[in-house]
């Protein structure tokens, strides 16, 4: 009797901190979000499940930070880090009123939020010194974000990494400040949280991978530059298309050989209808021995679109050899296509990995937010065939990979001319 009184008493307990907490709200909130996910009900199962059952009673039981804190976020995130699905997203939600102009910028510096923002308390001048002489290989080093600000990377414990701004020329940053945290989980291969160059709100990036000595998905919507995190500084980018290019586009390059631009597969009207007329316009132009189809930084979007791309080159490739461009900003809807043309002979696939986020997507978009109204999360709510979860976080690497040091359609006209 005493001992179920005990239990009772606990269990009350218990459930009262989880309806005064916030920390045990969010958390508790945004496992049950995830557990309507098609990733976790295919993934958290079994084994899994008694694991990840630990780590929720793990982070139920610490004692969180203050709600707009690294801490309290960090902890939340790691509910995610357990699921392979990259299109799940999850974000501090921006507080838009302290960006709106400059007054409010300026308010917002001398503010307790930016004051208590996460800052290193080491030398900055020894570690600035230390990784200058790490090699261009290690993960390690110095990266800069546009002309904005650099960022000192340091494994800070066993599999984590801490990126501090060493220099800055724009005020929302500040020198010790931290700006990226890496926790590693595969070669080159992390689950990144970044304050937005911006609005500084923290941000999950589920996949981050470090190759070319950049941090690849290091992209953040609604900055102030299209910049990365690299360490080379003011030089030619050959991976990737510029942000201006065509969504669509076929020319001739060389009597035998043509080329071919496809950056989305949305099906929103005013990109169906773009879509279809460029279709209708090419349906019976490939007619070069080659041709070089650019999948470089396509956003993917809808099968039924991507299907009838997949007709046109079906209708080519008997007679004629197709080499198919890809890079990191492959994803989604555009992996998929890569590989259901990867099973048509005369097909070869030229660049480097693509994203590796092909596996689960979104049909709404539907966003939810968390009890303290501090966060919000991106819902997948759809499931593409099993046999696609194995290049999830990793990719489809090419057949060839391509110097990332010269012009890519140059390399492949020179392996055609080799053939």
């Amino acid at each position: 009797m005493k001992l179920l009184f005990a239990l009772t008493i606990i269990f009350l307990t218990l459930g009262l901190r989880a309806q005064t907490n916030p920390y045990l709200k969010d958390l508790s909130a945004l496992k049950t979000i995830l557990q309507k996910t098609p990733s976790y009900k295919s993934q958290i199962k079994g084994k899994q499940l008694a694991l990840y059952n630990d780590l929720y009673d793990r982070l139920a039981s610490d004692t969180a930070s203050k709600v707009n804190g690294y801490n309290y976020f960090y902890k939340l995130a790691q509910l995610i880090f357990p699921l392979k699905d990259n299109h799940l997203a999850f974000y501090q939600i921006p507080d838009d009123e302290n960006f709106k102009d400059q007054e409010r910028i300026e308010q917002f510096i001398t503010s307790k939020e930016f004051q208590d923002y996460p800052k290193y308390v080491g030398n900055l001048d020894s570690l600035k010194s230390a990784l200058a002489a790490k090699s261009l290989d290690s993960i390690e080093g110095i990266y800069h974000y546009g002309q904005y600000y650099s960022v000192g990377l340091f494994k800070s414990s066993n599999k984590e990494y801490t990126g501090v701004v060493l220099e800055s020329v724009v005020p929302l940053w500040q020198k010790g400040q931290v700006a990226i945290h890496l926790y590693e989980y595969g070669p080159n291969l992390f689950k990144a949280i970044y304050g937005h160059p911006l609005t500084k709100n923290f941000m999950l990036q589920p996949i981050e991978k470090y190759q070319n000595q950049e941090l690849v998905n290091s992209y953040f919507y609604g900055s102030y530059a299209q910049s990365i995190y690299s360490k080379r500084l003011q030089q030619l980018d050959f991976v990737n298309l510029p942000k201006n290019a065509p969504k669509f586009e076929l020319k001739q390059v060389a009597d035998d050989i043509q080329y071919l631009v496809v950056r989305t597969f949305q099906v929103d009207r005013s990109n169906a209808e773009k879509s279809a007329i460029f279709l209708d316009s090419i349906k019976n132009s490939l007619t070069a021995a080659n041709l070089i189809l650019d999948l470089r930084n396509s956003e993917g979007g809808a099968r039924r679109m991507a299907s009838k791309y997949v007709q046109l080159i079906r209708k080519y490739t008997p007679k004629s050899h197709v080499f198919i461009l890809i890079n990191n900003g492959t994803l989604s809807q555009a992996e998929i296509l890569t590989l259901r043309l990867k099973k048509f002979k005369n097909t070869t696939t030229l660049g480097q990995a693509t994203k590796g986020m092909l596996s689960y997507g979104s049909n709404y978009g539907k966003r939810e937010k968390l009890p303290s109204q501090h966060f919000e999360v991106y819902v997948t709510d759809m499931k593409n065939p099993a046999k696609l979860l194995k290049y999830e976080d990793v990719g489809i690497n090419p057949d060839i990979a391509l110097d990332e040091d010269s012009n890519w359609i140059e390399q492949v006209i020179k392996i055609i001319r080799e053939l």
